[in-house]
């Protein structure tokens, strides 16, 4: 969604009518759902930390200034919410199904009709092993490579978000692809 519509929660979202309120729910749920399930591997835990994080950005909205990115503020606050999570509930940080993977209605895959039914029966499962591999990782690398692969951050945000060396990161990075790959081929064969 647009950054006109997360400019929304500057204001009192009392004062909106419910279906303004529950547009603006869905808006924030499809922007932050891929980062905290990314993270916490479990679609009940995202649902949970989701709530969490409108409801703080709900209230802490109304702070935040004019000028400010709200979709990267939004984010930022869902990935804090998923880490407070995985600090509060160290037992849910390796857990993983594949089964409750739910594949959101909006998600498109253009190449799909160009390929035939092998292909896409291949791909589907080549992701899922991709997904099996990346939640065998411990935390650190599932962590750094989230921000570097999906959140697409250079080096020096994720260094600083993460309050380490730039040097660290390059060999935590490394090590992270050099397991993520071993673990894939393990399971692809």
């Amino acid at each position: 969604m647009s950054e006109e519509v997360f400019a929304l929660l500057r204001g009192d979202i009392n004062k909106l009518d419910g279906e303004t309120q529950r547009q603006l729910f869905i808006a924030f749920r499809q922007c932050v759902y891929r980062d905290i399930y990314y993270l916490l591997a479990d679609h009940a835990l995202t649902e949970d930390v989701i709530q969490e994080a409108f409801f703080k950005a709900v209230q802490n909205g109304p702070q935040t200034r004019e000028d400010s990115n709200m979709t990267a503020w939004i984010r930022k606050l869902a990935r804090n919410a998923s880490y407070d999570m995985l600090r509060k509930n160290k037992k849910y940080r390796h857990m993983m199904s594949v089964d409750s993977v739910m594949l959101d209605e909006q998600v498109e895959y253009p190449e799909l009709p160009a390929m035939s039914v092998e292909e896409v029966v291949e791909k589907m499962i080549r992701d899922e092993t991709l997904l099996n591999a990346v939640s065998d990782l411990k935390l650190d690398y599932r962590v750094v490579l989230f921000l570097h692969y999906i959140m697409e951050l250079t080096y020096a945000e994720i260094s600083a978000e993460l309050g380490i060396t730039e040097q660290v990161l390059t060999q935590r990075l490394a090590r992270a692809r050099k397991k993520l790959a071993s673990h894939f081929q393990e399971k692809w064969g």
